[in-house]
């Protein structure tokens, strides 16, 4: 049995969805969520669709939820390494590392990172 290694395709779809992901995470944060005069328009009543998504986006990962489908995805990484769940877990990572759930993203990255040991079965 050999151990999981992504091959350079796998890397670069797993750099690209990485650089992705944190691209939609730092404009859904610091365009909307931590937007001062948009948050203000928004609490006064302004019912645009910035605002619902803006309200989406706030409200759902002030939950757990993303933060345990990133686990999900780095205990499916860990359970069957191969190139779609890395990619899945990296990208999803990225998504937690700046959209509030932090915590689950790390332990996701870490079991991606576990999954780089585990053999694979032939």
């Amino acid at each position: 049995m050999t151990a999981f290694v992504p091959s350079r395709g796998t890397l670069v779809a797993g750099v690209v969805a990485l650089a992705a992901a944190l691209a939609v995470a730092w404009a859904a944060r610091y365009g909307l969520v931590e937007n001062t005069p948009l948050g203000h328009a928004c609490e006064a009543g302004e019912s645009s669709f910035l605002c619902t998504v803006r309200f989406a986006v706030n409200e759902g990962f002030r939950t757990i939820v993303p933060g345990l489908l990133t686990v999900a995805a780095g205990a499916w990484c860990l359970w069957r390494p191969g190139p779609l769940p890395f990619v899945a877990t990296l990208a999803l990572a990225g998504l937690g590392l700046l959209l509030f759930n932090a915590w689950p993203a790390g332990l996701a990255l870490v079991l991606a990172i576990l999954a780089l040991a585990r053999p694979v079965r032939a």
